[in-house]
């Protein structure tokens, strides 16, 4: 039986006897024709603003293997001022390669230390990334022995449904939130692998018709989780209700959430590239030009021209909640910075 991730923590219900159940919500009809020239591939990397890189990969190095396949500067102009909240005169970059996609780390002070404020669970934005790992060797060990900040309830990952996995919630040392998943039957080879990042919404219908318009693909399944005092204990929430939406791109999971109770607020101004957090995703496309013109025809503005950066080329834009994404187009970069090697044939593996 497919598994249905149910949870803003990433929860996977199945169905059991014993357990409470979730209301199971088909996907609804796509809002949109699915336009055969789409050209996403699927998703290149995850923007994650960082107060020092270093610290931030030797964080990450104790719990995790990965390769930084690129370190450069950006000059302080190089974004759009609009998608920054301040002036800087120089940018850190870090390109690390994880199994099945890259965390782009940008420092935008780097002569300064400065923390920022953890994003709530309930949103609005990119609240967190999964990652996914056998009991064996499981990366919660690895996370908490590196110095995890816990979120979820008791210290120690929660069978939510005696369905073969277990969860947990953490902030790294910068605030932001890792949601672990232990799997007793994982379906990959892989030590660990990232299973999904997750899309906070007061708007859960209008952000799927969206992203259908968007990358291409319908939606591949929704649900609702309520009365859940396990799901309460993982998200640290009493009384959590929400509902979700999946994609399955060709490497990952775009996961998105409306919470209910409490509910999650719309942004008071767009989101910002340089705040500490997940700043927002980035799709590889094969053709950036097509693209911009097939998605401005529905409506979406970008800021600025397209930008070289490290042999890609790539311009943002915001979706309808005011959180960016980005396009980018592979030109003179090293063919493995593409996402090719790492398309699945079987979605169910994220």
């Amino acid at each position: 039986m497919k598994q249905i991730f149910l949870a803003a923590v990433g929860l996977a219900l199945s169905a059991c006897a014993t357990a409470p159940q979730p209301e199971q919500v088909p996907p609804s009809p796509s809002s949109v024709e699915i336009e055969q020239e789409v050209t996403v591939k699927g998703l290149r990397a995850v923007i994650v603003s960082v107060s020092d890189i270093d610290r931030t990969l030797a964080f990450y190095g104790d719990a995790v293997d990965f390769e930084v396949v690129n370190r450069y500067q950006l000059d302080g102009d190089h974004f759009d001022q609009r998608l920054l909240n301040q002036s800087t005169d120089r940018i850190d970059v870090a390109l690390v390669r994880l199994p099945n996609t890259y965390l782009k780390l940008l420092d935008f002070t780097p002569d300064q230390d400065e923390l920022g404020q953890p994003q709530p669970l309930t949103g609005p934005g990119y609240t967190h990334i999964c990652f996914k790992s056998p009991a064996t060797g499981s990366a919660f060990d690895k996370f908490d022995s590196a110095g995890l900040t816990a979120v979820s309830r008791g210290g120690t990952p929660i069978d939510l449904l005696g369905a073969g996995t277990e969860y947990f919630y953490g902030r790294d040392l910068d605030g932001a939130m890792i949601e672990i998943e232990i799997d007793q039957r994982p379906r990959r080879d892989d030590a660990y692998w990232i299973g999904h990042v997750a899309n906070v919404t007061p708007d859960i219908d209008r952000m799927v018709s969206f992203y259908e318009t968007l990358i291409g693909y319908p939606v591949r399944r929704r649900a609702a989780l309520s009365g859940s005092a396990r799901a309460d204990e993982i998200a640290d929430i009493d009384s959590v209700s929400m509902k979700g939406a999946w994609f399955a791109l060709n490497n990952i999971e775009l996961e998105f959430w409306q919470f209910e109770a409490p509910v999650t607020p719309a942004r008071a101004k767009p989101g910002t590239l340089d705040r500490i957090g997940y700043a927002g995703i980035a799709f590889e496309v094969t053709n950036l030009a097509n693209e911009m013109k097939r998605l401005q025809n529905h409506g979406v503005t970008f800021i600025g021209e397209p930008k070289m950066e490290a042999g890609w080329r790539s311009v943002f834009a915001y979706d309808p909640d005011g959180t960016l994404f980005a396009l980018e187009q592979n030109i003179s970069a090293p063919q493995a910075e593409s996402i090719d090697d790492m398309i699945w044939i079987d979605p169910e593996t994220f």
